[in-house]
């Protein structure tokens, strides 16, 4: 690889993806992923996610690969799964899990089956017998040599790189609890000659491992259930298409399609790529878009999208977007990225897991120092509460407490018809206070309606005179055009030359009639007098046929159906809401009366939208949410706490927010403020009890209430509780599948 300067490094682009890495157990296992990652020449930033597994890497693609890092964590026990399609990486990372899952299963059955008589030996009459000392040590070292291995592996690979995890409280307590009872096991009288009672504690190391095996299984098993929503979406691509070349169709990998090749798909068959129907005529169940499962009918011109399931009907597609570039992809990508992203609290708990397992180890050491000092007759419970600290203090339920509880929220989010691309915005919605509204898009379906409409002829000239208006209005796409068209529900009549005026109407004309359609102005300087109209706030749009007026339409665009009790809802919360828009005054102010809305700002532009969102900002009232769709609506979006937009909306405004809205209602956004809630709600309590947990039981299993209770909290106990503790977090962290 070609050495680049310092320089040419920090102006080099950068690519930023996601990896699934396998051997990630804890929080400190992350800190040293980052850590390592961060080490390799290239590497500009290292993220990792401990509920989905993930790290996310931003790096210079000229200096560094994938396969360089993967090596460079390979060394020390982590394996980083990379490949050119992230169905294929994803898919063989999800191999490997279940693989790892079904691993951890034989291992928990094989130490348990060593475990199980090692403590009925110790507990038995027969425990000071030497045929059950020696017993007892042989399956401990079976269990702690072939089914733990893993944990003194691990726990090497970490001392290498100078990183300290989970890994190396285990193997510290389970070696030093083994090494110890061998100690008295093979040398009982060197130990009573130093004043030292040679306990063995044979069953609690056995006991130990087996326990907090069998806690990460069960963490395992409802980890991979946090990250069934990524794996739904990635199972929505097929890995194979059938592509059509030179009139022969060739089934090849999904990898090979590129821009402009033509794919068949077949009855029943997922849609591959995003493109346009050549051939042929079916139906597609758009879900994944819409949240509707309703049959959308597909021709030749119809636009399809990757992962929506081809009816009865065969199709041949134009590929026009593959892979990353679809909107599968971009959805995959959306939610890699917010499982990648940190919350406050997440960010919190990963500082506290970093020096964390470095202090356990002090506290265990003092334990031991002080029970060595002040009791010197006793310094087989100094070892006990070493091994016990060390044990209970591992911050597997501090690691987990925040990544899982988002990787459940997250793909409750998507089941729900939510795309969220940031797990720091699901915090600012649960504490929002100002709610912003765009208007055209938003609050309304961005489409021109008629409102009202007055004839100024007679009934038998308008049954004459609407085909020929429908006719003229059809040469025109303009949506106010379609939309008087499709009022006046007639079937055209004739055939007209058109001409456009841009910025007030159009003409069309044959050889019998003179159709003119726009607005008063247009008429005006054609010499045409308008008649008395009402006045509604809307857009006018005047037809005149030969020179005289004979129709006056108002439209507006019309309020979404679910607006009024979206507001309604949010406003019964205690939000502050607020309509900006760039349209004129009235009708913002119109919309914003029927709605409820109090606070109104129209017209302003792209940039005052910003300045609004800023200055609520600044007031620091709660945090700010900005719902919108257009490209107008971007630069307040991205000002905002957390920014919504409506998948309907366009490109722009799609990618510069926090949380896309799929399909076109509101209503989701009543889901999204309650699931964001909960989730709040949900990492309170999963951190509470990791804090709580570690508070109480790390004094205890130091000793400090031996002197007046005269309890010592045994190894066993302390395996089970952290194990339980695990289990506890992200069982808990699972209640949100059920939320919003």
């Amino acid at each position: 690889m070609q050495s680049t300067s310092q320089t040419e490094v920090a102006q080099a682009p950068t690519i930023v993806e996601t990896f699934p890495v396998i051997g990630i157990t804890c929080a400190a296992c992350a800190r040293s992923i980052e850590s390592l990652s961060r080490s390799v020449e290239g590497v500009r930033r290292a993220d990792v996610n401990v509920a989905s597994a993930t790290v996310t890497l931003e790096y210079d693609p000229l200096v560094v690969q994938p396969a360089d890092i993967a090596a460079t964590l390979r060394d020390f026990g982590y394996d980083l799964i990379y490949a050119d399609q992230p169905t294929t990486a994803l898919a063989e990372a999800t191999a490997r899990e279940r693989r790892a899952l079904a691993e951890l299963k034989r291992n928990t059955i094989g130490a348990a089956i060593g475990t199980v008589p090692t403590v009925a030996l110790a507990m038995g009459p027969w425990h000071t017998e030497p045929w059950a000392v020696a017993l007892s040590a042989l399956l401990t070292t079976l269990v702690l040599g072939v089914f733990g291995r893993t944990f003194f592996v691990r726990a090497w690979s970490q001392l290498r790189a100078r990183a300290l995890a989970m890994d190396t409280l285990v193997a510290l307590s389970t070696g030093i609890a083994w090494s110890w009872s061998m100690l008295a096991l093979l040398a009982p009288s060197f130990l009573r000659a130093s004043g030292i009672e040679p306990h063995l504690y044979f069953e609690s190391a056995a006991t130990i491992i087996t326990f907090i095996l069998l806690g990460k299984y069960l963490e395992h098993a409802a980890r991979l259930k946090t990250n069934a929503a990524l794996t739904a979406l990635v199972a929505l691509q097929p890995q194979s298409v059938h592509r059509r070349s030179n009139g022969d169709v060739q089934d090849v990998p999904l990898s090979h399609v590129q821009r402009g090749d033509y794919l068949r798909v077949l009855p029943g068959e997922r849609i591959p790529v995003d493109g346009f129907v050549v051939e042929g005529e079916s139906w597609a169940d758009e879900q994944l878009l819409t949240g509707e499962s309703l049959p959308v009918v597909k021709r030749p011109g119809d636009r399809v999208y990757a992962g929506t399931l081809n009816g009865d009907g065969t199709l041949t597609v134009e590929a026009r977007a593959v892979g990353h570039g679809t909107f599968l992809g971009s959805m995959i990508r959306a939610v890699e990225q917010a499982q990648s992203s940190k919350t406050p609290s997440q960010e919190l708990a990963d500082r506290v897991a970093g020096i964390f397992v470095p202090i356990v180890i002090g506290i265990a050491l003092v334990a031991l120092s002080v029970w060595v000092l002040l009791v010197p007759s006793a310094v087989s419970n100094g070892v006990l509460a070493m091994v016990s600290v060390l044990i209970v203090a591992c911050p597997c339920a501090l690691g987990l407490a925040t990544p899982t509880a988002v990787a459940v929220a997250l793909g409750r989010a998507a089941h729900l018809g939510m795309l969220v691309r940031n797990a720091r915005a699901l915090d600012a919605i649960a504490r929002m206070r100002h709610v912003v509204f765009d208007k055209t898009g938003t609050l309304t379906i961005g489409a021109p309606r008629v409102k009202d409409a007055r004839w100024f002829i007679s009934a038998a000239e308008q049954r004459m005179l609407a085909p020929l208006l429908r006719a003229a209005l059809e040469q025109n796409t303009h949506p106010l055009s379609r939309a008087i068209a499709d009022w006046l529900a007639v079937e055209p009549s004739g055939e007209f030359q058109f001409e456009q005026v841009r910025g007030r109407g159009f003409r069309a004309w044959n050889d019998t009639h003179t159709v003119l359609v726009g607005n008063r102005d247009y008429l005006a300087e054609e010499g045409i007098a308008i008649p008395d109209a009402p006045g509604v706030v809307a857009t006018e749009v005047f037809l005149a046929v030969d020179g005289s007026v004979v129709l006056g339409v108002w439209l507006n665009d019309s309020i979404r159906d679910d607006a009024a009790e979206v507001v309604a809802a949010l406003r019964a919360e205690g939000m502050i809401l607020h309509l900006v828009s760039g349209d004129r005054a009235a009708v913002a102010a119109q919309v914003a009366a029927e709605l409820g809305i109090e606070h109104v700002a129209a017209p302003l532009l792209p940039n005052q939208k910003q300045e609004y969102v800023e200055r609520l900002r600044r007031e620091k009232q709660g945090a700010v949410v900005m719902v919108g769709d257009g490209i107008n609506d971007a630069q307040a979006l991205a000002a905002a706490d957390a920014s919504i937009a409506i998948g309907t909306g366009s490109d722009v405004a799609i990618h510069a927010a926090d949380v896309t809205l799929v399909g076109e209602r509101l209503q989701p956004l009543l889901s999204l403020y309650a699931l964001s809630r909960s989730l709040k709600r949900i990492i309170a309590q999963n951190l509470g009890w990791a804090f709580i947990y570690n508070l109480v039981l790390i004094p205890i299993a130091a000793g400090v209430l031996y002197p007046v209770a005269g309890i010592m909290l045994h190894p066993m106990l302390a395996s089970a509780a952290m194990a339980a503790s695990s289990v506890s977090v992200v069982t808990n962290s699972l209640r949100l599948r059920r939320a919003g």
